[in-house]
């Protein structure tokens, strides 16, 4: 692939007869390099790429899908990290989830360019869920990435493109894998499948984005008097436009009343039994109970319950 200044750039790596027997010998994986995937006609050229080697795409193992942007509509992605960690801010929903920051380094910058104070500590990335999930959301500092850890010009024009400030731009990533790629639309009851056809589609693309964004990155302020956060209104991120109700598939049946006793006293057990938070069990049995109840659709009633069971009860 030419590239501006006269020399030729990778645009995909191609690798070809399977180690594994469990993949076909004709198998290959074709990985497209990170510059291409910035070019303005990437679609057309990945599809030469396939049609005029005749390959033929089986399926997608994994997906990532991100905007960046400098703020969400209402709020600046510092301001919802900040206020997520003094707990100003409350996440709708339960899970494993990760801050990251720097200490000592100040990576704001004012309009010309120059970094205003340091911060002491300074929080550049929020993610929920664990690499080894299905799904997978993680906001962080872009701009500061590309300075700590290797610049990519073809990202930075792109920007200058899009009108963005180069200098503080923030990603919004959503990774999606496995039983994530198919989920169903709980307005018309359909199943949706993430597959070729739809990952080549702007818009349905968009739709997907936004899908996973409101189910695993929504915010509300947090309140002493929140019965159930379901009802709270929502931190604007980013303008109204299509998604569906994104529901997990499970083959699992209904939870009844025993696992429903379960989740309660996992959910319960450092109230129940004094010292049990010393070893962390609190935080590992609130996990499990969240699990369960995720598992066996009783996510919504446990959701529910959880401010009716936070109660000392110890024996």
């Amino acid at each position: 692939m030419p590239n501006d200044e006269g020399g030729v750039d990778d645009f995909a790596e191609i690798q070809a007869v399977p180690y594994s027997s469990i993949l076909p010998d004709y198998a290959i994986i074709v990985r497209f390099c990170n510059r291409s995937l910035y070019l303005p006609n990437f679609g057309e050229l990945g599809d030469r790429l396939f049609r005029e080697n005749l390959f033929q795409c089986e399926g997608i193992s994994r997906i990532d899908i991100c905007a960046d942007f400098n703020d969400f509509e209402s709020i600046s992605p510092k301001a919802l990290i900040e206020g997520f960690a003094a707990k100003k801010l409350r996440h709708v929903g339960r899970g494993v989830g990760a801050l990251y920051f720097n200490h000592g380094k100040g990576v704001e910058h004012d309009e010309f360019g120059h970094s205003k104070k340091d911060y002491g500590v300074c929080y550049n990335g929020l993610s929920f869920g664990q690499h080894s999930s299905d799904t997978r959301v993680y906001l962080y500092n872009k701009s500061f990435e590309l300075m700590t850890q290797g610049d990519k010009p073809w990202i930075r024009d792109t920007w200058i493109n899009a009108g963005l400030n180069v200098l503080n731009v923030w990603r919004l990533e959503v990774s999606i894998k496995r039983s994530g790629l198919r989920f169903k639309d709980k307005q018309s009851g359909n199943e949706v499948e993430i597959d070729t056809v739809k990952a080549g589609d702007p818009e349905e693309l968009d739709k997907i984005y936004r899908s996973f964004v409101k189910k695993m990155f929504s915010f509300v302020r947090n309140h002493g008097g929140i019965t159930n956060i379901s009802r709270e209104p929502r931190i604007k991120l980013f303008d109204e436009k299509p998604c569906y109700d994104r529901g997990v598939i499970r083959n699992l049946s209904s939870g009844d009343r025993m696992e429903k006793i379960l989740i309660k006293n996992l959910h319960q057990l450092a109230d129940r039994y004094r010292g049990t938070d010393i070893y962390g069990a609190d935080e590992t049995a609130k996990h499990l109970a969240s699990c369960l109840a995720y598992a066996t659709d009783l996510h919504d009633w446990y959701e529910a319950k959880i401010n009716q069971w936070e109660k000392p009860i110890h024996k």
